[in-house]
């Protein structure tokens, strides 16, 4: 009789921590970030098994599955980096866009039918005015599409510094809530609350995992430990490791034997700048062309952002003091009217970015950083291939209207260097008109990499690849959303508080908690008969 009354006091207390812990999964129905509690319950064991001791309240814990937990972040970093593709690929997109009446190709062809217009009437000062204004325009539209993705290129550069600030910012919160666990010898469900909904958090910047198998908690970002034995922390940084423009040509290319005194060489810069000198290799010492080169662009103020050298092989160097795509340039030599051309060995210039952890570089496979990180690298970059298309766009421009007539019209070998020669539309010829109306119909021009083209047909080329890019993405993004958004209703199956539910477990265990009362009710009424007796 006594054995009951401590059986049915521990289904009490069993019944009222379970009406609590009901009571508190209804109140935190919408607390984002809360995963459902459960009750732990177990037979008391003792030497009278078979009768029973009670039942043992063995604490609450969440609801929860860790496989589906690292599943889902995993997949949600993943859909990060497409959004964040799809973002900034759109808003290229938008830069490109064209209308029946506005855009590059409307300008390109209206260029054209100016120089159809002209060529009828070469004198016509009307004429030549609307060829002026229209070739302006063209060199207009291109700089401003170029603009536009530069300033493209700097708001996603913020986007990484701010981006990573937040990912430490949110590093630091973990390891602050690892302490207050440490501090407090056990891992509250309240804060791994707040862990989870952080360790999720940061998977929209960076691809993570966690180890759990252990005592101590150690997290990875990019597959380098940030975190590790609970509170150890390694900041994220931002890694920028820009190869310059180097410009080899051989030796023997530029022998003092294969030249005379007075030999013309000329050196121009993009297209816009010519350096000319006169040979001089009568002297005793080898290499005097090459050195003579070498001394003219270090001297010349219109050079002062490269440096030129001979190496160990007496190859002649040319290199950008700027590293990077920002110091990119064009440098041709002719020597006694001979184009010297580098070769193979040349290193082009690249933009690396990405993200390190005391030197140690970060592959990431997943979040909004990798996509800013990909754009970013000139190897990798959508907007970096773009603007390169662009830029031989004009570069082609420039040589194939200036081969075509003896009166250039156009300077420079990019979109940036490209310039407008007004002055020298009204020494026009007839020929040379005629020669440059047969430009826009002239589909077997090498534009860049691209053979047997045509102005207005790269230019579409580049339209499309840009939308292609876009749609390709989007395609990926809404599949990847769709991974995301089963796994989160697996999830929230388990996690997420059912009011239904919980109002059905709380009658459960009001029921019980009354069935307990009456036992230890009925109890005590057979004692009392007893003591009456």
């Amino acid at each position: 009789m006594m054995d009951s009354l401590y059986i049915a006091q521990s289904g009490l207390n069993t019944s009222r921590y379970a009406v609590d812990v009901t009571s508190n999964n209804i109140a935190n129905e919408n607390t984002d970030g809360y995963i459902k509690r459960v009750v732990n319950t177990s037979e008391i064991s003792g030497l009278e098994s078979d009768i029973g001791n009670g039942v043992s309240f063995d604490g609450v814990t969440r609801s929860s599955s860790v496989y589906l937990y690292d599943k889902l972040v995993s997949q949600s970093s993943m859909a990060s980096y497409y959004d964040q593709e799809n973002s900034i690929l759109s808003n290229v997109e938008i830069m490109f866009s064209e209308t029946e009446t506005s855009g590059l190709s409307t300008t390109l062809s209206s260029y054209f039918d100016s120089v159809e217009s002209l060529r009828s009437d070469p004198t016509n000062l009307i004429y030549q005015s609307d060829l002026s204004t229209q070739a302006q325009s063209l060199v207009d539209g291109l700089q401003s599409i170029n603009n536009e993705l530069n300033d493209t290129l700097d708001t996603t550069t913020q986007q990484l510094n701010d981006q990573v600030d937040t990912v430490n910012n949110i590093l630091e919160q973990i390891v602050y809530l690892n302490k207050q666990m440490l501090q407090n010898n056990t891992a509250s469900n309240d804060l791994l609350d707040k862990r989870d909904s952080l360790e999720k958090e940061l998977s929209n910047y960076v691809d993570i995992e966690v180890d759990r198998d252990s005592s101590t908690y150690n997290l990875k970002v990019g597959g380098v430990s940030v975190i590790f034995n609970n509170t150890n922390l390694h900041e994220v940084s931002v890694s920028e490791n820009n190869i310059a423009q180097k410009d080899i040509y051989n030796s023997s290319d530029l022998d003092d034997s294969n030249f005379s005194d007075g030999d013309e060489i000329s050196i121009t810069l993009n297209n816009t700048t010519t350096l000319t000198l006169s040979a001089n290799v009568s002297g005793s010492s080898e290499n005097e062309l090459k050195q003579q080169i070498v001394d003219a662009i270090n001297t010349n103020s219109n050079f002062s952002n490269y440096t030129a050298y001979l190496d160990t092989s007496n190859n002649l160097i040319i290199k950008s003091n700027e590293a990077g795509e920002e110091g990119k340039f064009d440098i041709s030599i002719s020597a006694g009217g001979t184009d010297i051309s580098k070769n193979s060995s040349s290193v082009e210039a690249e933009n690396n970015v990405s993200l390190a952890v005391y030197n140690n570089k970060l592959s990431l496979t997943g979040g909004s950083l990798k996509a800013i990180t990909q754009e970013l690298t000139s190897s990798t970059s959508n907007i970096y291939s773009y603007k390169n298309s662009l830029d031989e766009f004009a570069k082609a421009l420039v040589d194939t209207v200036n081969s075509s007539s003896q009166t250039p019209l156009f300077k420079g070998s990019s979109v940036d260097s490209l310039s407008f020669i007004e002055d020298n539309v009204s020494s026009l010829s007839s020929n040379d008109l005629e020669n440059l109306a047969k430009i826009q119909w002239d589909k077997s021009l090498t534009i860049g990499g691209t053979s047997n083209t045509s102005f207005s047909e790269f230019y579409q080329n580049l339209l499309v690849t840009v939308s292609s890019n876009v749609e390709n993405n989007n395609f990926k993004l809404e599949s990847q959303n769709a991974i995301v958004n089963s796994l989160q209703s697996a999830y929230d199956n388990i996690t997420k508080v059912d009011p239904d539910q919980e109002m059905i477990n709380l009658l459960q265990y009001q029921s019980a908690y009354e069935a307990n009362a009456k036992v230890i009710t009925a109890v005590d009424e057979m004692l009392q008969t007893l003591l009456a007796m």
